[in-house]
């Protein structure tokens, strides 16, 4: 897959891949599951590329998927579908 980067942490991500969507395998959380160092897997412009670029990843895996442009006002609100793999 894609990105063979070193693991950073949030803000670092968030400064090197600005308003991307991020494919990303969680290599240290904190409290709460927060995410604090992950490792980039795939980076895209589009969130569909990151999705399909989900369904290969081994069952099992720790990763996570996120977006680092701005957080939608407040009052928005999103809905996602996650379909399972096996």
């Amino acid at each position: 897959m894609g990105y063979n980067v070193y693991h950073m942490n949030i803000p670092q991500l968030r400064k090197k891949f600005k308003n991307k969507w991020v494919l990303a395998e969680v290599v240290k959380e904190g409290k709460l599951q927060k995410l604090l160092d992950v490792r980039p897997m795939k980076v895209s412009d589009k969130r569909d590329d990151i999705y399909k670029e989900l369904q290969k990843v081994k069952k099992g895996a720790h990763v996570a998927t996120l977006y680092t442009g701005q957080v939608p006002p407040k009052g928005m609100a999103f809905a996602f579908h996650a379909k399972h793999i096996v």
